[in-house]
């Protein structure tokens, strides 16, 4: 059984992609290593009140995709006044610039205007021009725009940077009481909102694609005999518009690890009833429920193929804990993994190609994918407790949350097109760096990164057979991240 207590945090970025004419990752096929695109970001702003956030937050969040480095700005060898200065792209490829940004910042009645162009300094040519204002009180929002904008334009694939993240907080209490709460923050740690009360253990929080609500798992607790005990569980839905929570449904059971389908029609779980786990979907405007697995297994963990047409999910039904998918009816059920080891939470990638999933074996957890026909298994990253993986919008990264022997926790990323592979018997990958949440308070940093994926004080296998249910070897993730539109008064003008 894959041990630790249940929810931290998971990202699962909801996305949507763009082409553009470049494609600029430079690859050096005989060695396998991608290249940084190296980009001059400029920024002027007269009164001098933004440039300095807008450039360290463009930066941050250009240099995070691992695609990109800056250039120091003490490099440059033209200064460029305004947006309309023509550069002088032989002193930028001396630098050995390959883009180049420039922009102009302007406040008026407080508002913020930004005006940027955007240059392929190998070809000499502007590849982008765009235009955005909006309060001056969302700056940080307007910089997470134009990192949007560059990271489109080179790329070819959507921004996630002004994404909204859910997850669960803990916040222990006197005498050993614990309140648990899902709340909300932007993607780098800012706009920390707490959306639930606390009443009950609250899990697995998750939005809808189109962001107006979220599932989550709740359930209540005891004290029996000095012990702290799970007495009931099921799956609500919150809306963010109306702030209102309701119950999923009322089942014979435990509900629980509920996730949408793509199209936001159905909602996938799993429903533990008389000794085993099964798959459930419900049809949300008429909440009819289908039993997608049968049998005494213990079948959890269902996640959705990015098209709605297939399931992943994790099941002991071979006798040990494997990955299993099927048809979004139940039907062509096909064992995934045959490797040694036990696997859990997988996770399909946005962009279809590749399935995530935590692994136990060898006296260690691995961070892992495996092709979606259960070809190119391949562990990015292993460590005393690595676990919990989850994509971002481009379906480039993974996050995961790693705990030290010291149980020290942090959020880490690998971008899989870098990442070596790691052997069973070697230690942490050295392509994988940590996720910086020091902008939100030092309370709700110590939250996020000790809770990453599995915040409960009970593993999930605990608290079925507290409830004298059959026992389980999964963990659920616990949070999930949307991207946004620009809704709060912005303006943007593209081309």
């Amino acid at each position: 059984m894959i041990k630790n207590a249940m929810t931290k945090i998971v990202f699962v970025l909801l996305f949507c992609f763009t082409f553009a004419a470049s494609a600029d990752i430079v690859v050096e096929v005989n060695k396998g290593v991608m290249k940084a695109i190296t980009i001059a970001l400029n920024i002027n702003d007269p009164t001098r009140l933004y440039e300095r956030k807008l450039l360290e937050t463009v930066e941050n969040d250009l240099q995070g995709t691992f695609l990109f480095r800056s250039i120091n700005k003490k490099a440059f060898m033209q200064n460029l006044q305004s947006v309309s200065t023509t550069p002088k792209f032989s002193l930028w490829r001396m630098i050995n610039a390959n883009y180049l940004f420039n922009a102009d910042v302007k406040i008026q009645n407080g508002r913020l205007y930004v005006e940027g162009a955007l240059f392929d300094v190998l070809s000499e040519m502007k590849v982008g021009k765009f235009s955005i204002n909006g309060d001056v009180r969302d700056w940080k929002k307007i910089a997470h725009v134009i990192s949007n904008s560059i990271y489109a334009r080179i790329t070819g694939e959507a921004g996630y940077f002004d994404t909204k993240i859910l997850y669960v907080q803990l916040k222990k209490l006197s005498k050993g009481r614990r309140v648990y709460q899902i709340a909300m923050m932007d993607q780098d740690g800012d706009n920390h909102e707490v959306l639930t009360r606390g009443d009950g253990v609250v899990l697995t929080p998750r939005f809808d694609p189109n962001g107006h609500e979220f599932s989550f798992f709740h359930y209540k607790e005891k004290r029996v005999n000095g012990r702290i005990v799970p007495i009931s569980g099921s799956v609500y839905r919150y809306s963010l518009r109306t702030k209102k929570t309701t119950l999923l449904a009322r089942v014979d059971g435990m509900t629980y690890a509920p996730r949408y389908s793509p199209d936001g029609k159905f909602l996938i779980f799993s429903l533990s009833h008389k000794g085993s786990s099964s798959i459930y979907k419900m049809e949300l405007s008429n909440q009819k429920v289908t039993r997608l697995t049968r049998g005494p297994y213990i079948d959890t963990s269902p996640c959705f193929s990015p098209d709605g047409n297939r399931i992943v999910f994790n099941s002991d039904r071979s006798g040990t804990q494997q990955l299993y998918t099927m048809n979004s009816d139940g039907s062509n059920m096909k064992r995934l993994s045959f490797q040694l080891g036990r696997y859990a939470t997988p996770v399909w990638s946005p962009r279809g190609d590749w399935i995530a999933f935590t692994k136990f074996g060898y006296g260690k957890f691995f961070i892992g994918i495996i092709r979606p026909d259960g070809s190119g298994e391949r562990m990015l990253a292993s460590g005393h407790l690595v676990e919990g993986p989850t994509w971002s919008p481009n379906g480039r990264v993974i996050l995961y949350s790693h705990q030290d022997r010291a149980k020290k926790d942090k959020i880490y990323s690998v971008y899989i097109a870098k990442a070596k592979e790691v052997e069973a018997e070697k230690e942490e990958n050295t392509s994988v760096k940590p996720v910086n949440f020091d902008e939100i308070n030092e309370d709700v940093a110590k939250n996020i990164a000790s809770n990453l994926n599995f915040q409960s004080v009970y593993s999930l296998k605990t608290l079925l057979k507290t409830l004298n249910e059959s026992d389980i070897t999964e963990k659920t993730p616990a949070t999930d991240a949307l991207k946004k539109g620009l809704d709060n008064g912005f303006a943007i003008s593209l081309e």
